[in-house]
């Protein structure tokens, strides 16, 4: 027996509906509530299922909820850190969960207890705002619609999912309608979210290391989603600052403590980027941006090194908006701060000490020595590697270069910082992250862990500091398993497996996409996007138009699919064929009776006019095929009599 019949044939009573809208009513607030509440619906359920429902039970139960509020909001919730909002709406789901369980467990449906499903859905929005809530609160409303006319009609369950389809289906321009022009409320300070996403991620903390720990394991996690106002930069532009290195102590490089620079000191020159960030969690106070900030966030600094500090720690996820510059004019630097820029021990790296003074002309200008340097890393014949060798940190600069020959960008980096240094360049490393424009769809770009990355930037007189990338000077790039004679080189089946791993990125690409666009224009469509949207409809007449063509494509697929669900399925071949027949004969004024037999409805046509004799033998082909075991069923001599018919009927 099919599960539509099996339901149907044991339908549920009003109770047991309710049930199911609790529960799914219930489910997310799981992980809210606290142990003392979550031991009280336990214990509740346990109850309700045995159906005990004495006095004594429900005066217990009284009791028993009165004290596990009692008990989550005098020792569970830590007041200094959790936002009064909450705190009410909080109380307010378990007092309401409390008076759900008294109320069931008195086996009596009232009003109150028919709408505390929908109660409960409303305020758990208040905790999540994910996409994953989004679909499980459609989801739940649509079970809802479904088991109200599941109660209310005498019908099979595939019958009643259809016209709960069909509602929703017509009603859907009218929430659009209204999603965009319901008056959105602000609430300040307020930190509503899905925890879910607070999950760490890998953030700079001021240190890069050369030793064991410098070991880099390329993580596909999300860090930054990167939303570009009018088209993404060049991929050479494209690096998001997060701390200045200057000191080396051998194993790791260390950040100083910097001095603040007013915005008022800073000059673009040339094209500038607007752009919005939303940064995922990593518990320190950088904000990435891109290089080289303009504008930075309310509640950040922008320090001497072009490094844009928050007042807090990053717990969250945080969306902030910036400016940036391809190019700046600062103020000279200080004495001070180049001498710290040129501090290096030459005597911990005889070997590149000696080189770099046989290799390079010292006494050229700092632009020159700079590109000579870049020259001299290209002859070194390094590779590039995400498991490298290791090195002598008591020799750590002159081990890379003509020891092991391998490493990734902290080596690169490390390296040629201190051979700036030995022939006179300030220098200073960089860490942040390099994004790649095949991570980007339209304006959206995505920035993982696994492309956390460290350049350098060298001080040039009369052009102040200047990016330069030693990575680049790598001759190969090696294979996770270190071996140079297969850099890159790749087989067939790699060619393959390369092409499926694309495939795969890009529709994970499309699908963040599709999250962010999501997350931006309905999970946090707040009032000032609403004003926004419609100003642009007012002012812009492109986008007005834009905006109309997009509303008339949805209303104009939202009414095909209802058009499409308002005609049955046809499971019945030849009743199919059939209720052409049927069509035919209504126009001409012939309706089928209730419980009229197909044979005898034929027979009473035929026998009110002549003109209807052709009736007999269609009725003999259906019946012969309906009801003979031998013959087969042959559709095309049915269909063929029954338009024979039509042509008939119509000329006539």
């Amino acid at each position: 027996m099919k599960f539509s019949g099996i339901l149907h044939s044991t339908k549920l009573n009003r109770q047991q509906l309710l049930d199911i809208a609790l529960v799914l009513a219930l489910l997310p607030h799981l992980l809210i509530l606290k142990l003392p509440m979550l031991i009280y619906l336990f214990l509740a359920l346990i109850f309700i299922i045995k159906k005990r429902n004495s006095k004594i039970v429900m005066i217990t139960f009284a009791l028993l909820g009165v004290i596990a509020i009692a008990l989550s909001f005098m020792s569970e919730y830590n007041f200094s850190n959790f936002s009064r909002l909450l705190v009410f709406i909080s109380l307010l789901i378990a007092l309401l969960s409390w008076a759900v369980v008294l109320q069931r467990l008195t086996r009596q449906i009232n009003f109150y207890l028919t709408i505390s499903p929908a109660m409960l859905m409303i305020l758990s929005f208040f905790f999540y705002n994910s996409i994953g809530m989004l679909f499980y609160a459609l989801f739940t409303l649509f079970t809802f619609t479904l088991l109200l006319l599941y109660e209310r009609m005498q019908s099979s369950i595939s019958n009643v999912l259809r016209i709960n389809a069909l509602l929703y289906l017509f009603s859907l321009p009218i929430v659009l309608l209204l999603f965009i022009t319901f008056p959105r409320i602000s609430y300040k300070n307020a930190k509503f979210g899905f925890k879910a996403e607070q999950i760490k991620r890998t953030g700079h903390d001021g240190t890069m290391y050369l030793d064991s720990k410098s070991l880099l394991v390329p993580s596909p996690r999300l860090v930054m989603e990167v939303d570009f106002e009018k088209g993404i930069p060049a991929d050479r532009a494209l690096y998001f600052r997060g701390s200045a290195l200057y000191t080396d102590k051998g194993t790791q490089w260390v950040q100083d403590v910097t001095k603040k620079m007013p915005m008022g000191a800073l000059q673009g020159e040339g094209e500038s980027f607007n752009y919005t960030v939303k940064l995922y969690p990593h518990q320190k106070k950088w904000l990435y941006m891109l290089d080289l900030p303009l504008i930075h966030p309310d509640k950040s600094v922008l320090d001497a090194d072009l490094i844009v500090h928050s007042y807090t720690d990053i717990n969250e996820v945080y969306i902030y908006e910036g400016r940036s510059a391809l190019k700046l004019t600062l103020p000279p630097e200080s004495e001070i701060k180049l001498d710290r820029s040129l501090q290096v021990d030459p005597q911990r790296d005889p070997l590149i000490y000696d080189a770099l003074r046989k290799n390079i002309d010292l006494k050229a200008d700092d632009l020159n020595k700079a590109n000579q340097l870049l020259g001299f890393f290209s002859s070194l014949d390094l590779a590039y590697s995400l498991k490298p060798k290791a090195i002598d940190l008591e020799h750590p600069v002159d081990s890379f270069l003509f020891d092991s020959k391998v490493g990734y960008c902290v080596h690169f980096a490390s390296a040629f910082a201190s051979c700036a240094r030995m022939i006179g360049l300030p220098s200073r490393i960089i860490t942040g992250y390099k994004a790649d424009r095949a991570n980007a769809i339209n304006n959206y770009l995505l920035i993982k862990e696994a492309d956390a990355h460290a350049w350098v930037e060298l001080y040039i007189q009369g052009r102040g500091w200047m990016r330069f990338e030693p990575t680049s000077t790598a001759s190969r790039i090696l294979t996770p398993n270190n071996d140079p004679n297969l850099s890159n080189s790749y087989t067939t089946t790699s060619m393959q497996l390369s092409t499926v791993q694309k495939l795969f990125k890009q529709a994970n690409l499309y699908y963040m996409y599709s999250r962010y666009v999501i997350n931006t224009w309905i999970l946090q469509y707040s009032r000032s996007k609403q004003l926004s949207l419609l100003n642009n409809l007012l002012t812009n007449t492109l986008f007005l138009l834009k905006f109309l063509a997009a509303i008339i494509g949805f209303i104009v697929v939202c009414i095909a699919l209802f058009t499409l669900l308002q005609k049955k399925k046809c499971t019945d071949e030849l009743l199919c064929e059939m209720q052409v027949l049927m069509q035919i004969l209504k126009s001409k004024g012939y309706i089928r009776y209730q419980g009229e037999t197909m044979s005898d409805f034929l027979r009473r046509i035929i026998s009110a006019s002549d003109a209807y004799a052709q009736l007999d033998e269609i009725s003999t082909i259906y019946h012969e095929q309906r009801y003979s075991r031998e013959k087969k069923q042959d559709l095309a001599q049915l269909r063929a009599k029954i338009q024979a018919f039509k042509k008939k009927i119509t000329s006539g």
